[in-house]
């Protein structure tokens, strides 16, 4: 009777909402969100304690947060600022909510007269004026570039300013993705939600703060995550050794991962409105197959020898035939494997503008020699050449 295959686990029950880490991995909204299984998964069996790994599209952060708290080291690189304002306060969060607090009372001290107007219907319909003037005291303020507790509250107001109705600081909006004023104040005035909520923003927010600390910070290993493209900032690092690069490269054609983010990049600075000569939208296949080539090639120069290679890819032949070429360019004598695979839950390819069905993807893995029993125990096959 053939033996069934040993695969090292460790219980996912670490994840749960009730635990330091399962409410520290959610925080944030953005796209390419590893779901908990499959990146804890793969960077246990993929990875030994104390390696490191590396996603050089990281997003809000989760797999190299997943990473630390599995006890290994992590280096995270993207481009755009919300992401790595998510990622950079999971990785090195404020010590305590108290810290957070504190912050925002002297925020709220810091307001203006004048940042109680609006300059516009949206901006009206949008945010009561005690809202409005938070908001734009802490853009004003904050040094969340720097500072590790300023940081960590500009987190938290970005994700809360805009929300479903009863859940953040706005009038209603789509968590995640930003639409244009002129949208957003047609869609209200259909709907009859001419006034934003009066509420008392200072006291959502330390609720906000309060749940997400109520059972602290997880240990973590060590790691880092950095503002910019990757194709300038590997060159720049010493080389780290990674033993696995695990990573979800932007869809090509999908979103526009920066006006998409319009009204949150305000925040941090940006101009007020949506800006198409930024747009990332990623709709050119032959530069975006030159931006994945060139990202895996910078990227294998800061793995060690046997790594492994895992990319979760839409499930669309286009974007995923490129990623598979640049894997097949940057290492051509490794095996590639292949899965598909569904989202969990309907709502993920929801704010993904799929209307509600599951998003569907493919997983590309070059798993070295690690892992054998693994990965042949989790649906991945040869990929045609």
């Amino acid at each position: 009777m053939k033996a069934k295959p040993q695969v090292e686990s460790v219980s996912t029950s670490i994840w749960h909402r009730n635990t330091a880490a399962g409410r520290w991995y959610g925080f944030g909204r953005y796209y390419a969100m590893f779901p908990q299984r499959f990146v804890h998964d793969a960077i246990l069996n993929l990875t030994r304690a104390e390696e490191t790994i590396l996603d050089p599209f990281c997003g809000r952060g989760n797999g190299p947060f997943a990473a630390t708290v599995l006890g290994r080291g992590a280096l995270g690189i993207d481009v755009n600022p919300i992401a790595w304002l998510f990622a950079a306060a999971k990785l090195q969060p404020a010590g305590t909510p108290e810290q957070v607090m504190a912050r925002l009372a002297e925020i709220a001290k810091a307001r203006r007269p004048n940042d109680r107007r609006s300059r516009s219907r949206f901006e009206a319909m949008a945010w009561a004026p005690a809202v409005r003037a938070l908001l734009k005291a802490a853009r004003r303020e904050l040094d969340w570039r720097d500072s590790t507790v300023d940081r960590t509250l500009m987190a938290f107001l970005t994700l809360h300013m805009q929300d479903k109705q009863g859940c953040g600081l706005s009038n209603v909006m789509s968590p995640t993705i930003a639409f244009s004023p002129t949208y957003a104040v047609k869609w209200w005035t259909k709907k009859g939600l001419l006034q934003p909520p009066d509420i008392d923003p200072v006291a959502m927010l330390e609720d906000k703060i309060y749940r997400r600390y109520e059972r602290g910070i997880p240990a973590q290993a060590s790691g880092t995550v950095l503002l910019g493209d990757s194709r300038q900032e590997l060159p720049q690092r010493i080389r780290v050794d990674a033993a696995l690069l695990v990573t979800s490269p932007p869809y090509c054609g999908v979103t526009d991962y920066w006006n998409d983010h319009w009204i949150r990049l305000w925040m941090l600075g940006f101009p007020f409105q949506k800006n198409w000569k930024r747009s990332a939208r990623f709709n050119n296949n032959k530069e975006y197959q030159e931006l994945i080539t060139s990202v895996f090639q910078e990227s294998k120069k800061h793995l060690k020898k046997g790594a492994a290679i895992l990319i979760r890819s839409d499930q669309r032949r286009s974007t995923a035939e490129m990623c598979m070429a640049a894997m097949r360019e940057v290492w051509p004598r490794k095996k590639l494997l292949i899965r598909s695979t569904t989202a969990p839950h309907a709502g993920i390819s929801n704010n993904h503008g799929r209307g509600g069905r599951k998003a569907k993807e493919i997983d590309l893995l070059m798993p070295g020699s690690r892992a054998v029993a693994w990965w042949q125990s989790q649906g991945f096959t040869p990929s045609a050449a």
